[in-house]
């Protein structure tokens, strides 16, 4: 009886606490709305707050449609409606990591640092439109499902600088040919725009025009770079294990009360479960003996 009690007064803490965590996930998606706390603009990032009630993919989209004046784009519009994606995603975030908090994915940031501390870093596109800033990954996933919402091919673009680090951006393809996009160190604009977004291949052939497009950055960080450039698999999303456990621990952070529930009885069953039902020849010897 008392591991019965014990069992009780568990159960009830941990269901008590899983549905402290439903409230704080269902506060933080229909009531929090998080603020843009930094703007930075010394480098000449640029960052528009009033772009933040775009905060998912279809929001984006419809912004977009909404600047180019329709949801249809017409043939000789195509490079007009990337540019106008491109410029809406760098003006949309400024840059430095989106991560999961107390109340937005409880599950993946608890768990994360017992598997491995960068699964908090989201990679939802969704998600990440809740914030105002996201790294360069995060960007470029979300641009990439933009552009494929629209009908575009894409491509994961993968830089590696042994003295600086990785970097990742993306191509997209349209006019039979494939074009380069940098949403979180934003290349100069205009001269993109005047080349028609050149691919990464021809950008790795001109080392001057390099400097150029990235005049405001370390520009030894890029001309090494973009010789280190590799590609990802079409059309295909660049963090499908990251997603998987997100969309996982987003599904265990809504469900965990009633999961602990179901568990709850079916241990209180089996610690009521009669001797005589498990050993139902025992349960037979018992009663001959009680009659005899």
């Amino acid at each position: 009886m008392k591991k019965i009690n014990w069992l009780r007064i568990f159960f009830l803490l941990a269901i008590s606490f899983a549905l402290q965590i439903v409230f704080h996930e269902l506060w933080d998606f229909f009531v929090h709305k998080e603020k843009p706390h930094i703007v930075i603009d010394n480098n000449g990032e640029y960052f528009d707050p009033s772009l933040m009630s775009l905060n998912s993919i279809s929001k984006f989209v419809a912004h977009c449609d909404s600047v180019y004046g329709g949801s249809r784009i017409n043939a000789p519009d195509t490079e007009y409606y990337a540019t106008i994606i491109a410029l809406t995603l760098r003006s949309r975030f400024y840059h430095g990591y989106s991560y999961y908090k107390l109340g937005q994915n409880f599950m993946a940031y608890m768990l994360a640092p017992f598997i491995k501390k960068d699964l908090s870093a989201i990679v939802i596109p969704d998600d990440i439109l809740k914030h105002p800033n996201a790294a360069c990954s995060q960007q470029s996933i979300t641009g990439m499902e933009v552009f494929k919402r629209k009908g575009f091919a894409v491509r994961k673009v993968g830089f590696y600088n042994k003295n600086y680090g990785g970097h990742f951006c993306f191509e997209v393809f349209y006019e039979d040919r494939w074009h380069f996009f940098d949403p979180d160190l934003e290349p100069s604009i205009n001269i993109m725009i005047a080349l028609h977004h050149p691919s990464v291949e021809e950008l790795s052939r001109d080392h001057v025009l390099i400097k150029k497009l990235y005049a405001r950055h370390e520009t030894n960080y890029m001309t090494d770079a973009v010789t280190t450039f590799g590609y990802g698999q079409i059309n295909k999303f660049p963090a499908p294990y990251a997603m998987i456990y997100q969309y996982a621990t987003k599904y265990l952070s809504y469900t965990l009360w009633f999961w602990l529930i179901l568990l709850y009885f079916f241990i209180r069953k089996r610690i009521n479960r009669p001797a005589g039902k498990k050993y139902p020849e025992l349960q037979g010897w018992a009663v001959s003996k009680t009659q005899a």
